[in-house]
């Protein structure tokens, strides 16, 4: 339906303004110049935007996927809140994955580590958390996440937009730096596509002029956050439970999660910003807020075909969809953990969380810096990250007994010892080849971690790029529990 220049004006007036500080959202999409052909537009690497499943699917026989995202940065705190979330168990009996689009600043790498090891996705959020950002301030925190937290660069698929603030310009980025996806653009009824690729460009957020920027990325998905509507019919996207009371949004919640399952199945979201739903002394206390948001989940599970999935498993399916019959079978959704033989610093070893949310374990690297701190199964950095240099030279020599091995580009870190510097897989079946490796690595005590013959082209053909030293000025754990409340 084409709108009219007053329709949209008045549309934009009465948009809702989200909780984190988000642009305004408009309850009806723009007219979109968006065209794509489904003859030459085909999967698994091309797709067309759509309200429809994919495959020529039947919505009754397609899955319901949901997913719960958390954005910012992780913490032990933060973390519990999210366990609490995503406790309920998919139809296979494994437990629910979410993903995590995290910020650097006040982030411990171990608890990184830990969220990716247990089968969770890590995504790409910011070094410092700002709207529009720069092509350094995404290459930082990648780097950041693959250095200190041990997450292979081709397993960092994804990328949010802070404040979902987001360009032409920052899809370019997000597609030269090789990302498998964006997820910063926003569904509501009219435009509540499924996931597409940006082979011809976007089709969501038109009333910002996205779609007629000429924007076209082959092989880049998009994967729209889905907005709930309130009483009022009025968007909203992160942190709807701010937006009423716990009955109204439980309410809400259940009235447009049925509007997905009952119609053609598009994905349902539930995005949070952890802080919010974490008791912290001195604040006030948020307990019967998130009960409502686990209880809303979990009469959302209790529904037959309904999956809680991470936004990379939802790709997965996305590129090869298959009937809601036969997700169990498929490997992506299995959850076995690996069996190394002995404990080791993968993620999975064992970590002591102190009353005040301090980690340790005999394995785990402390590196403090005065305003900052973290734990690592890798190597500290001998100074301070910042946005200029992301990743400083190690305190260590890879002469040193005690140097931490990097992550190689043929190994999962799952499977990787950095203590032995020994890949414990052994079989194909974990096998792992991680095409994404930065080219030009500019650290120089990386070790064997660098392979000169490692492609710099993504499993999709895009080109990868090295990551530019970035920079931050890390401040006080006690401040973050304020700082990213927005």
């Amino acid at each position: 339906m084409k709108i009219t220049s007053a329709i949209l004006f008045a549309a934009l007036a009465t948009a809702v303004l989200a909780q984190d500080g988000t642009p305004n959202i408009p309850a009806t999409s723009t007219a979109s110049s968006y065209s794509c052909d489904p003859n030459t537009c085909k999967l698994p690497t091309c797709l067309c935007a759509s309200q429809s499943p994919p495959g020529g699917l039947a919505p009754a026989d397609v899955p319901q996927f949901v997913t719960v995202t958390f954005d910012d940065s992780i913490q032990a705190k933060l973390v519990e809140t999210a366990h609490e979330l995503l406790n309920v168990k998919n139809p296979n009996g494994c437990p629910a994955k979410g993903s995590w689009y995290v910020s650097m600043e006040y982030t411990d790498f171990s608890l990184v580590q830990q969220w990716y090891a247990n089968g969770n996705e890590v995504a790409d959020h910011t070094f410092s958390h700002v709207g529009s950002p720069s092509a350094q301030e995404i290459s930082a925190a990648r780097a950041m996440l693959h250095e200190y937290a041990g997450i292979p660069l081709g397993k960092i698929q994804g990328f949010r937009a802070p404040f979902l603030n987001y360009t032409a310009d920052t899809l370019k980025e997000v597609a030269q730096q090789g990302f498998l996806y964006d997820s910063s653009s926003t569904g509501v009824v009219d435009d509540c596509n499924w996931p597409y690729t940006l082979d011809n460009g976007m089709a969501n957020d038109c009333w910002t002029g996205i779609c007629s920027a000429g924007v076209k990325l082959p092989g880049v998905w998009e994967i729209p956050m889905y907005a709930v509507l309130d009483k009022a019919n009025m968007p909203q996207l992160m942190d709807v439970y701010l937006a009423g009371s716990v009955s109204d949004v439980k309410s809400w919640t259940q009235t447009n999660f049925d509007r997905h399952y009952n119609g053609n199945r598009q994905p349902f979201g539930i995005y949070v910003h952890p802080t919010h739903l974490t008791t912290y002394t001195g604040l006030p206390d948020p307990s019967e807020m998130k009960k409502g948001v686990v209880e809303a989940i979990q009469a959302i599970a209790a529904k037959p075909d309904v999956w809680f999935v991470s936004n990379a498993q939802l790709l997965e399916w996305m590129k090869n969809p298959v009937p809601a019959s036969q997700l169990a079978n498929q490997s992506y959704m299995k959850c076995e953990l690996p069996n190394t033989g002995k404990e080791i610093c993968n993620g999975l070893e064992n970590i002591t969380i102190s009353d005040v949310g301090v980690v340790s374990s005999p394995l785990l690297n402390m590196c403090n810096f005065n305003t900052t701190n973290w734990g690592t199964c890798f190597n500290c950095p001998s100074s301070s990250p910042t946005l200029d240099n992301p990743t400083p030279p190690s305190t260590v020599q890879t002469s040193d007994a005690k140097y931490r091995h990097p992550v190689p580009d043929n190994c999962d870190s799952i499977w990787w010892d950095p203590v032995a510097g020994q890949c414990l897989c052994t079989t194909s079946s974990c096998a792992y080849k991680d095409t994404a490796v930065p080219i030009n690595s500019t650290n120089s005590a990386k070790g064997n971690n660098t392979d000169s013959s490692s492609s710099n082209t993504g499993s999709d053909g895009a080109i990868v790029v090295a990551p530019l030293m970035s920079s931050a000025i890390m401040g006080m754990a006690a401040i973050a529990v304020t700082a990213f409340f927005f």
